[in-house]
């Protein structure tokens, strides 16, 4: 219920966001061509009538919408912080007015005042962000008083709803009053009001008292779940409305969320993320970036290509098969830095210290990563993404899997050509463990933000490393 609220307060501020950007809009007009010449400031280069500027309002007022609307402005998010309220709107409304800016500049049969673009770019955020902190005012001082509040009882006093309890409290403006815990295993405590057997007794206390419950979240672990089945058919002789947030943390989860499938609901515990509006960016990105990278470098890759094919006899790219996205195999490019035959007696071999196989070529393009050049033609073929887990070659994915406790779990994102553990210096001949650790954290923490920031970390200290050989 909760989230459908949520959804059609979204849907109402949607329609309440077109109505300030047409209002930023004309405010803006009226303020260059009226307000300004009465004052005897800006003077008028040319004189438009309101009408010509109404007459692509409409296109305004798309334009401005469909990028809210992709930015993420509109998610339905009733936990969401004021500071990242106010953050994600200034990121919306700028990214924006460059768009509306850029597009009207390409029409020609109109002049467009800059001064006005820069007045409706000053309006529109400060009235989409007054709105906002008008509601939020609103609310919290309601709240505060005892309005809108939502009283809450967690079945269950572990980590679940202990980080239940504590995420109501962080965010009071949504209007959760956390009234105690039931608990069958702990039953001491300033909150616990008793064992699960005493639901009914608290139901009736609270409701005798004029305060009802109108939440009851089940925060018990799956291994319980015969009880939550008998809790759940207790409470549907009440008015409260029951959530269950199962206990999950004794399981590895990744990328976790919850779908339907024929009105069955469906969690997931390991799986890929899901392809959103992010995802499409960062393929964009990918796209861009090595495009524009391969074309500023290569001067440089002609020079590298020169040097391997005079260093010895063969190819100037090598191809290795990596592991990549759900465990799927491909070639991942790289210059040649070994003699042809250099693994033709031992195999496949893991690049340790010392490394004696590359040639003088070789050792320096490993030594300074730029044996790794050629992977962004990787990305440009989708077989990589410019920032992720690093692919492994699958004969040593078969010694690692069974040793390294969820090593296959980075497979759940597209392979990169650096990221978060090589920044911090986990490449090479180092510890898988803490490998893996890094890579899991990239990807349960994965944002566009962090991704620019590792490749600022890369340009910084990711080259050159000791571990690089």
């Amino acid at each position: 219920m909760l989230q459908e609220q949520s959804r059609l307060f979204q849907r109402l501020l949607f329609f309440a966001d077109a109505v300030v950007i047409a209002a930023s809009w004309i405010l803006a007009y009226y303020t260059r061509f009226e307000v300004f010449p009465l004052l005897g400031i800006f003077s008028l280069p040319e004189w438009l009538p309101l009408s010509r500027y109404l007459s692509f309002l409409p296109y305004v007022l798309i334009l401005s919408m469909l990028v809210f609307w992709a930015s993420g402005l509109y998610v339905p998010d009733r936990a969401q912080r004021l500071t990242s309220l106010i953050y994600t709107v200034a990121k919306a409304i700028v990214i924006g007015v460059f768009i509306v800016a850029a597009s009207l500049s390409f029409y020609r049969a109109l002049y467009f005042s800059r001064l006005h673009m820069l007045l409706f770019g000053v309006y529109m955020p400060v009235l989409l962000v007054g709105l906002r902190l008008l509601i939020y005012l609103v609310l919290r001082n309601g709240r505060k008083q005892g309005k809108f509040l939502r009283r809450v009882l967690i079945v269950g006093a572990g980590d679940v709803g202990h980080r239940l309890k504590d995420a109501f409290a962080q965010y009071p403006w949504m209007g959760f009053d956390t009234i105690g815990f039931l608990d069958d295993k702990t039953v001491e405590g300033p909150d616990v009001l008793g064992s699960t057997q005493d639901l009914a007794r608290i139901l009736d206390e609270q409701d005798q008292a004029g305060k009802p419950v109108q939440y009851v979240y089940i925060a018990l672990p799956i291994s319980a779940m015969d009880r939550i089945v008998e809790l759940t058919n207790e409470l549907s002789t009440r008015l409260a409305h029951v959530c269950l947030v199962p206990d999950l943390f004794q399981l590895d989860i990744l990328n976790s969320r919850v779908t339907d499938i024929g009105g069955l609901p469906v969690i997931h515990m390991i799986d890929e993320a899901p392809l959103d509006f992010r995802r499409a960016v960062k393929r964009i990105i990918d796209v861009t970036f090595s495009t524009l990278l391969l074309v500023v470098i290569s001067p440089l890759l002609l020079l590298i290509a020169v040097a391997v094919k005079l260093s010895s006899k063969g190819p100037v790219f090598y191809k290795q098969e990596r592991m990549g996205l759900n465990g799927q195999t491909f070639n991942m490019l790289k210059f040649r830095s070994m003699p042809v035959d250099a693994e033709k007696d031992s195999g496949a071999v893991w690049a340790k210290p010392g490394e004696s196989r590359a040639t003088k070529t070789g050792a320096f393009l490993r030594k300074t990563s730029l044996d790794e050049l050629p992977q962004f033609i990787n990305v440009l073929k989708g077989d990589m993404s410019v920032v992720g887990p690093r692919p492994e070659r699958p004969v040593f994915i078969e010694q690692f899997k069974g040793k390294v406790p969820k090593y296959m779990l980075r497979h759940k994102m597209k392979a990169g050509i650096t990221g978060w553990a090589q920044v911090n210096g986990w490449r090479g001949d180092t510890s898988i463990e803490k490998r893996i650790d890094f890579d899991l954290y990239y990807i349960q923490n994965w944002s566009l933000r962090l991704d620019v920031k590792i490749m600022l970390l890369t340009l910084w200290r990711g080259f050159i490393n000791e571990n690089a050989y």
